[in-house]
């Protein structure tokens, strides 16, 4: 016969310390890092841009999720194979924008970008940084936007 009044108390336990790990976490995170809501914002805008025109080929749309493990990161899906993780870097001294895109055939990691501040002071325009290439970019806020969803649309950053 299972104890549920036990198994409830393990729960209870576990619960109190992944929330103090939660929080630990969160201290690690960079502050508030205005070009990363702004790139937020230009990542909405460019997913409806995007949509009105899969949706007229008849292909799979875009949409934001909502995981509440995942509260300071944007997640986006396209269709039902293929998702982007975007978030602020860990390391601290700067605003990092990581973008990960992961789908098919085995759900894992396909490919990653990241975006580092350039002038931390105005953060308008990041470098790209291409682990394969390590070639460096300059964009603006809209630009990170376009090149996460292009590289989702594509499959990968290139």
């Amino acid at each position: 016969m299972i104890n549920y009044a036990k198994l409830a108390d393990i729960a209870k336990s576990k619960d109190v310390v992944d929330t103090t790990t939660l929080e630990a976490h969160k201290k690690l995170r960079p502050g508030s890092c205005g070009f990363y809501e702004n790139v937020l914002t230009h990542l909405v805008v460019e997913m409806k841009k995007a949509n009105v025109e899969l949706k007229k080929r008849n292909a799979p749309l875009f949409d934001q999720i909502k995981v509440p493990s995942f509260d300071d990161e944007f997640l986006l899906t396209y269709g039902i194979n293929s998702m982007c993780r975007v978030g602020r870097g860990i390391m601290s001294g700067g605003c990092r924008i990581t973008a990960v895109i992961s789908g098919p055939p085995n759900g894992y990691e396909i490919s990653r970008r990241e975006y580092l501040c350039k002038k931390e002071e105005t953060c308008r325009e990041v470098i790209s940084i291409d682990e394969l290439h390590e070639k460096a970019i300059s964009f603006a806020a809209e630009e990170v936007a376009e090149d996460i969803i292009s590289g989702v649309l594509i499959g990968k950053f290139i």
